[in-house]
């Protein structure tokens, strides 16, 4: 037979030889078509019978074909990576299948699922949260099945934003368990500091108090002390504890709910630098000039042991120093003494800092205040007041110090670096600045100096745009075994160590600095293992952080769609699909579709590169504006917001739509997956909200200034 002929069955193979193939990632519509995005920017239409074979995130190699009309589309043939491997799923359970819909917004399908738990573990029903591993891909094998590896909870639970995202992510539920511990540095030789006047300065629920603070004035400028807690004195280095410490990395902190990275016996008592208690610390001592500057060589560190004179609180302390005529706090003369001068000295720091390093915008910190079930009940908008730059300024000046010494004894700690501009970004980057008239030699583009004054002159300008384009135009600030600069700190060297009882790395080098203060052997170096381990945990840290904000604010939302409350806020980002905008009084992010900015492509375009949005031509919208908008749906399924602007924008005002009463396929679609569904354990993606040192603000998530 014809079909048979040997001549015709090669010439068939030699054709599908010589198609064209490309590799490329998935990329899932709600309408059941898909895309192949190329390395090379690339995209070629999936029908929807082959995206039954692929999900979202896959790396496949496809065959490309030509139809009659001429248009090309991919054909998927070789799986390169699954996106899915370890992942969250609800459980369903149909005509006695137990199924698995993995919880991502451009994932559907439906995964048949074996129980791989232990035998006699906890049923699963349907609804409940569960973690799956993809054991078969309908691409490679012909089919998607799964094993059920853990039953994380039911639906109902009230706790779930937080279990789930925890254990998206593979993060431990709780700190390390209680017990008893023994201090094992004391024959070390420590300084009486007990009568000095230390005080520590925290929000009002905090008990983990690792820092304390002391500084004397003279005519040459301030001696600042810094006292922070010891927890390896009670931690051998390599012992069990100590692991645990470094596979954790930090300590966690969430919405509502913190897990230390240590017991809470030692964070929240034996190492917390309690009021009135006496507790062995590490002391900094340092010498600032009267303009600020740091005399690098007059540090000094020792073992103390010294007794807080006053547990005091951020906002009590600022409304006393602000002459607030409603301060309740009211310190003690010596106390007073203290926080005058440690005024003085934060406003010397900043300045210096204004002129010889970056500049960048206050931002309010947004504090979750949950109600007894766990619900939230209210966000508290915290803005950076006169006990924060406190604190702030002398932890900086602190960990520069640290820096320092590490850098030149060791050449090796843990060391906070940031390389200022992405210099494979250059054309952009010197389109941008001559854009904005602002002043640069193409040499001081790679230096400390340049790359700040640059940052000081776009903080300078009346429109945040310029700013704006700057975070998505520089390094992300990255974790370094060896000594490395820090341009938007403006200094050679950084290391924290201000933060023992919460980051590991701090805890490192205080035991670097500590084996210069005694005749013990050295503790070993830093290595690649520890360091992978640290960036690994920040990063899916904060993601699990973002999912349960995420969580919590769809819910805390929802009634404003009824009241049509109208929101300022500020362009976030500006993509094809629309626009992604912060709300000013509680620091939600929603998506506004471009449907509900324009009627049509073709008297509107929104450029994310440049990040403005133009009306023939004319810009008319750009990053950092203000916008006022209405919240139009809420997606728990997706913990989504999507919102609508209720001002005209280049003239062309839409009427503001009606609430959505369920999700809108295709906005979900242009919105894209929200931030926290990356292959974490993969390649991953990092949204530029985060890491960048143009987002560099001294906080960090317990919701007080910076500690490291």
């Amino acid at each position: 037979m014809l079909f048979d002929d040997p001549a015709l069955s090669e010439l068939k193979k030699q054709f599908v030889k010589e198609k064209p193939k490309k590799e490329g990632t998935i990329k899932s519509s709600d309408r059941g078509f898909g895309f192949l995005e190329t390395a090379e920017r690339e995209s070629f239409f999936i029908s929807p019978d082959d995206m039954r074979r692929v999900t979202h995130g896959d790396k496949i190699s496809a065959v490309i074909e030509t139809d009659d009309q001429g248009r090309e589309h991919a054909v998927p043939k070789t799986l390169i990576d699954p996106f899915l491997k370890r992942f969250v799923a609800k459980a369903v359970i149909s005509q006695g299948r137990l199924m698995a819909i993995p919880d991502h917004p451009n994932i559907h399908v439906h995964i048949a699922c074996t129980d791989e738990r232990t035998y006699g573990s906890e049923k699963i029903n349907s609804g409940d949260w569960i973690i799956c591993e993809l054991s078969s891909h309908a691409l490679r094998d012909g089919a998607f099945r799964a094993k059920i590896t853990e039953r994380i909870c039911a639906s109902s639970e009230p706790r779930a934003p937080w279990i789930v995202s925890l254990r998206r992510y593979d993060l431990p539920l709780r700190e390390p368990d209680d017990r008893e511990f023994e201090f094992l540095d004391k024959d070390l030789p420590r300084k009486d500091l007990t009568s000095l006047p230390f005080i520590t300065i925290d929000s009002a629920h905090t008990q983990d108090m690792d820092d304390a603070l002391y500084i004397e004035k003279d005519q040459d400028g301030f001696k600042l002390m810094v006292a922070i807690a010891d927890p390896t004195g009670y931690i051998p280095e390599d012992s069990d504890l100590d692991k645990l410490a470094s596979r954790r990395a930090f300590s966690i902190y969430l919405p509502g709910q913190d897990i230390p990275m240590l017991p809470r016996i030692l964070s929240q008592n034996l190492c917390s630098l309690r009021e009135n208690e006496d507790r062995p610390v590490l002391v900094g001592s340092f010498r600032v000039a009267a303009d600020g500057t740091i005399d690098l060589s007059k540090s000094e560190f020792c073992l103390g042991t010294i007794r807080s004179h006053g547990k005091l609180i951020y906002n009590d302390v600022s409304d006393y120093l602000e002459g607030k005529a409603e301060a309740a706090f009211h310190p003690s003369e010596e106390v007073e003494r203290v926080l005058r001068d440690l005024v003085d000295f934060a406003h010397a720091r900043d300045a210096y800092r204004s002129s010889h390093a970056a500049a960048f915008r206050n931002h309010p910190d947004y504090d979750f205040i949950l109600k007894d079930d766990g619900s939230l009940d209210h966000i508290e908008v915290e803005h950076r007041r006169i006990a924060n730059q406190i604190v702030e300024e002398c932890m900086i000046t602190a960990n520069v110090c640290a820096g320092n010494m590490l850098a030149d004894k060791f050449n090796s700690g843990i060391f906070n670096l940031h390389k200022g501009f992405d210099l494979t970004k250059i054309d952009a980057i010197k389109k941008l600045l001559n854009e904005q008239h602002c002043p640069y030699t193409e040499e001081g583009l790679s230096t400390i100096e340049g790359y700040n004054a640059i940052r000081r002159f776009a903080v300078a300008q009346d429109s945040a745009y310029m700013d704006c384009r700057i975070r998505k135009l520089q390094e992300y600030s990255q974790i370094s075994i060896t000594p490395g600069p820090h341009f938007a700190l403006g200094v050679e060297n950084y290391a924290t160590w201000t933060s023992p009882i919460r980051k590991y790395g701090d805890m490192v080098n205080h035991r670097l600095l500590k084996s210069l203060l005694t005749s013990a052997q050295h503790p070993k170096l830093p290595d690649e293992e520890t360091l992978s381990q640290m960036n690994l945990a920040r990063r899916v840290n904060r993601m699990a952080e973002r999912d349960v904000r995420d969580w919590l604010y769809v819910d805390y939302l929802e009634p404003e769609i009824a009241k049509k409350t109208v929101f300022d806020g500020e362009v976030f980002d500006i993509s094809r699909g629309g626009l992604r905008v912060t709300l000013n009084a509680n620091g939600a992010m929603l998506f506004v579709p471009f449907s509900f900015m324009s009627p049509d492509r073709d008297s509107m375009t929104l450029d994310a590169d440049e990040g403005v949005a133009l009306v023939d031509g004319k810009v008319v919208l750009k990053l950092g504006d203000p916008i006022k908008v209405r919240i139009i749906e809420i997606d728990h399924e997706n913990r989504s917001v999507t919102g609508a602007p209720t001002q005209s924008i280049g003239g062309v005002m839409l009427p503001v739509p009606e609430p959505r009463g369920k999700t809108n396929q295709s906005l979900r679609h242009t919105q894209g997956r929200r931030p926290g569904f990356d292959n974490v354990h993969g390649k991953g993606r990092f949204d530029s909200n985060h890491g960048r040192a143009g987002q560099f603000k001294p906080h960090h998530g317990r919701g007080g200034p910076h500690r490291g």
